[in-house]
């Protein structure tokens, strides 16, 4: 098994349905029936302009417990002097096959930046182009998971949900392995300092297991019994993640109770 191969993917979106964009916005502003006019212009123009990409590379995991070196559970990650520490990762990954390591981004701060000089003229301008870039972000970061899943099923696994850096008790300071591991500086032009802040803002970076069919089934679509009703996924996105996870289901909740009324 190729496992120590760094895989490029071109996480490109077309299009951006304003739905999605409308998650990720206040729900006073969202409610307003001429939003959508605002938001698909801003939204095409976003996805014609960038271009996600994404890297991961898949390691096997090992359990190190053992005192005084590792007080507290972590996972090492076999031939490489990488560990990943929180209880999180150790909880997902102690069962898992192989460990992927995730990194993707939608473009460079100064790309961006020029966007938002040539679209962005007023506050409503504002918070649309955020809300269409959260919106890229989060659909980039699935369509790289999409493509770990793919490697997972051939062999003959299935992919959990991805454990983002900074959430639950990751540590942002990963942040700098994953971006050396992946050598996303070499192949994204993205860096990280110490402390885990990335060069490229709008990014996301993370880990997923790849679990035996036979185990323990992890978090994930593919296993959740709401798969096929779900709201969420018909809007083309997903639950996990620290950026879409809240926000997503507060606006699913308000649209289902405003149906009832």
């Amino acid at each position: 098994m190729q496992v120590h191969t760094v895989h490029e993917i071109d996480c490109s979106v077309e299009q951006i349905d304003p739905a999605v964009v409308e998650a990720f916005l206040d729900q006073e502003l969202s409610d307003d029936p001429m939003l959508v006019d605002s938001i698909a212009p801003m939204a095409d123009a976003l996805c014609a302009q960038l271009h996600p990409r994404g890297v991961y590379k898949l390691f096997n995991p090992a359990t190190c417990t053992l005192p005084p070196k590792y007080v507290t559970p972590a996972i090492k990650l076999v031939g490489t002097l990488a560990i990943l520490y929180g209880e999180a990762a150790y909880e997902r990954m102690s069962d898992a096959e192989h460990t992927a390591m995730v990194v993707s981004t939608v473009g460079t701060n100064e790309e961006i930046e020029a966007l938002h000089d040539r679209l962005v003229h007023n506050e409503l301008d504002e918070l649309l182009f955020r809300a269409c870039l959260e919106a890229l972000t989060s659909m980039a970061a699935d369509k790289l998971a999409a493509a770990v899943a793919d490697d997972a099923h051939e062999r003959g696994l299935h992919r959990g949900s991805t454990l983002e850096s900074g959430t639950e008790d990751f540590p942002l300071t990963m942040n700098k392995t994953l971006v050396f591991f992946t050598q996303a500086e070499k192949r994204l032009g993205l860096t990280s300092d110490d402390e885990g802040t990335v060069s490229d803002q709008w990014s996301t970076l993370g880990i997923i297991g790849l679990y035996n069919e036979t185990k323990k089934k992890r978090r994930g679509c593919a296993y959740c019994h709401n798969v096929k009703t779900c709201t969420i996924r018909k809007i083309g996105m997903t639950c996990h993640g620290r950026r879409t996870k809240a926000k997503i289901r507060k606006r699913i909740e308000e649209a289902e109770e405003a149906k009832s009324k």
